[in-house]
């Protein structure tokens, strides 16, 4: 039997630990004892993880005591243009490809998530492994390696401070906060009951997002190492734009798809100028909502008219779009993005709001599946990504929204 690596200890005890929470968790929630079977896997559980804890010990001790060259060895590295070239053609992956999908596959098993058949399964950031030279092969470091890198940055969500999380395991629920009770009391009075103060809040769960892109032959066989780079990023804006067009959406959501944002906050009409702008904000204030991560996503038609609208008929005050029109407006980030939606006739739409109080979760791997078939007459292989999150509001009293002309 193959020895196991730190790597692979640490992850069997976070496993192990999933285990020994859920087990607790359902007996507490189910007001009662462990049970005969469930105490005797709980000291299992124990007394594995201290056996690793010994094992991680030992495997760190004998790497320090192993010779180290100073000299650097090569390492090859992973590559997502070479793992779709062998998925193609049928070849086997090489070893350092294969590795990282072997990774992908026990995160999806961890998450109860089947890939389609044929495809090829990748995290959406794996563990690089960094050597020491000779022949010796130690191991002296590891470093996380984004898959899709850009995928964050591509995310306007994320960049107005949404709570963005990869690598979810099982549902999460965040608690909703709904007012906050605080008392003035004796030094031994005792303390008044501030139990209504939260509520459960919306759990959140793993839906399937599918999103392609279509990619040359040509492109794909470049040994240019920037040829990596565009790969990921095409991929990654795929996603992105997928997520968002969803979040932006007026769809109320479903046990597959996610609600959009229009479908949990109103959203009044009015005309694009500083009162409604500053009436956005009053109204987030007002519901004591006015802190965290706070700024406007908007249509670009709105920062158009923000960039040449002054705030007051004499022009004194500026433009709305302030800070020379570097992406602020009312002393705030103003973000844009076409997803938000709208049109010349009804209007364009504006969201504010704290957005440390929407949610974007991520589970699983992401499985590729690679069709050389459906644009082959023009030289393309479309490449199916599927990936599983989710997301939404957590608070709507954090958020205001608006269509505007």
């Amino acid at each position: 039997m193959k020895e196991k690596s730190v790597t692979e200890l640490k992850d069997e005890k976070a496993t192990l630990a999933t285990r020994s929470k859920e087990i607790i968790e359902k007996a507490k929630s189910e007001k009662r004892m462990f049970t005969n079977e469930e105490n005797e896997e709980l000291g299992s559980i124990q007394a594995r993880m201290a056996e690793i804890n010994v094992e991680i010990e030992e495997k760190i001790e004998e790497s320090r005591k192993q010779p180290v060259k100073r000299e650097e060895k090569k390492m090859e590295k992973f590559s997502l243009r070479k793992a779709i070239l062998a998925q193609l053609s049928g070849k086997a992956q090489r070893s350092v490809e294969q590795s990282v999908i072997d990774e992908a596959m026990n995160l999806n098993k961890r998450n109860g998530i089947v890939a389609e058949e044929g495809s090829l399964v990748l995290p959406l950031s794996y563990r690089a492994a960094l050597t020491a030279g000779g022949d010796t092969g130690v191991l002296v470091d590891e470093e996380q390696q984004e898959m899709l890198f850009p995928l964050e940055n591509a995310l306007v969500l994320k960049q107005a401070g949404a709570r963005y999380m990869t690598g979810l395991t099982g549902n999460i629920t965040w608690p909703k906060s709904t007012a906050a009770n605080v008392f003035w009391e004796g030094e031994t009075d005792e303390a008044a009951d501030g139990a209504n103060a939260f509520s459960k809040g919306e759990t959140f769960s793993p839906k399937r997002l599918t999103a392609y892109v279509d990619i040359s032959k040509q492109l794909l066989i470049q040994e240019n190492r920037d040829v990596e780079g565009i790969l990921r990023k095409l991929i990654a804006n795929a996603i992105a734009q997928k997520l968002e067009t969803t979040a932006f959406s007026g769809t109320s959501g479903n046990a597959e798809t996610p609600d959009g944002i229009f479908a949990k906050i109103t959203t009044e009409a009015g005309t694009f100028d500083w009162a409604t702008i500053v009436g956005m904000e009053t109204e987030v204030d007002t519901n004591n909502a006015l802190m965290g991560n706070l700024a406007y996503v908007m249509h670009p038609k709105l920062v158009g008219k923000a960039k040449t609208k002054v705030k007051d008929a004499s022009g004194a005050g500026g433009f709305i779009y302030g800070n020379d029109g570097q992406g602020y407006m009312n002393s705030y980030k103003a973000l844009r993005t076409n997803n938000v939606g709208g049109n010349d006739s009804d209007g364009y739409n504006v969201v504010y709001g704290n957005w440390d109080d929407f949610f974007i979760g991520q589970w699983g791997a992401i499985d590729m599946q690679v069709d050389p078939y459906t644009q082959n007459v023009r030289g393309m292989i479309r490449l199916v990504v599927n990936s599983y999150w989710d997301m939404g509001v957590i608070r709507e009293e954090s958020f205001k929204a608006a269509k505007l002309k």
